[in-house]
């Protein structure tokens, strides 16, 4: 590592990526940084660039729907957090507010349901951060990400910093063009968008007037209703399978799961979720390799069921 680092004591060498992940899976990785400014993070990037620090650079919030590899990888891990020092939250009297790139969604959604800002409740119960929201155009209950974002701030490799518009985001479900760049989760994309290889920094969003009492009865309501209908005291990675576009109207992937008759069914020490069909819980001793399998195996009964082919909505790790 360089000599002039900054933030040597945030640098942590040889740690596990299970330590990082939601569902407790990973191997080794070369190192591990903790990033919460932009002087940071184009710390980090010339750190990369001189070949003082590990590549390749994977960029995680709470690693929320990351599959990591059993056999881990020998680049850094850069995690996002919220500053120390400083409001990770800046507020402006038209219910806007610019929130830094680590925050959790669950605590943006308390936090503006405190002020009376609503429609932010439905984030409540993503266990994300706005960085990784602004990458995958995070949902819930019908809402996302898109609908509260007015823009979202990158920095390059190079340092360079931009804002961008959220029309320009190409916000689809679950899926922007940050999504789309190359990564170690999907396959480098061949179009040259001047965003590929980018990292969120922060996200300026906007919610509509209401009421504390309004928007906390209704953050609550979100949160029961999580709470009674997914298993969110296991180790999972969320949604496992985006919705379908076609089959039975109204058919959530869950519903195709379920009535497949796949409740309960296990790889190794990964379980379809008997309380919730398209999560995937970790029973204490599953491993990547496990979870592909039940991600195949579901797959393919789904479609033999149903004809439907269903996609991932978690980030599979293909290097």
């Amino acid at each position: 590592m360089g000599a002039g680092l900054s933030f040597r004591p945030r640098i942590r060498p040889r740690e596990r990526l299970s330590r990082f992940s939601s569902i407790r899976i990973g191997g080794p990785v070369g190192a591990v940084v903790s990033v919460s400014s932009a002087a940071e993070m184009e710390e980090v990037f010339s750190l990369k660039c001189r070949g003082e620090m590990p590549g390749p650079l994977v960029f995680v919030g709470r690693g929320s729907n990351i599959l990591f590899p059993d056999q881990g990888f020998e680049g850094t891990l850069v995690r996002l957090e919220p500053a120390a020092l400083s409001s990770p939250l800046r507020w402006t009297e038209n219910g806007e507010v610019y929130v830094e790139a680590g925050y959790p969604l669950p605590a943006l959604a308390r936090e503006a349901s405190r002020r009376g800002v609503g429609g932010f409740e439905f984030l409540s119960g993503i266990p994300g951060t706005v960085g990784g929201a602004s990458v995958m155009n995070a949902g819930a209950g019908g809402r996302d990400f898109a609908s509260l974002c007015k823009s979202v701030t990158v920095m390059s490799p190079s340092g360079l910093v931009t804002t961008v518009p959220a029309e320009q985001m190409g916000f689809g479900y679950r899926t922007s063009r940050l999504s789309l760049s190359g990564s170690h989760f999907r396959r480098p994309a061949s179009s040259g968008d001047p965003l590929d290889g980018s990292v969120v920094l922060g996200a300026l969003l906007a919610g509509r007037p209401g009421s504390p009492e309004e928007c906390q009865a209704l953050l609550l309501r979100h949160l029961e209703y999580r709470k009674k209908t997914q298993p969110l005291e296991e180790p999972s990675l969320g949604s496992v399978f985006r919705n379908p576009s076609g089959g039975p109207p109204g058919y959530t992937a869950g519903r195709l799961i379920e009535e497949a008759g796949l409740k309960g069914t296990c790889r190794g020490g990964i379980m379809v979720s008997p309380r919730h069909a398209n999560f995937f819980v970790n029973t204490g001793t599953g491993c990547e390799r496990d979870f592909r399998e039940l991600l195949e195996y579901v797959s393919l009964r789904v479609r033999e069921r149903w004809g439907i082919v269903l996609e991932p909505e978690v980030r599979v790790w293909n290097a």
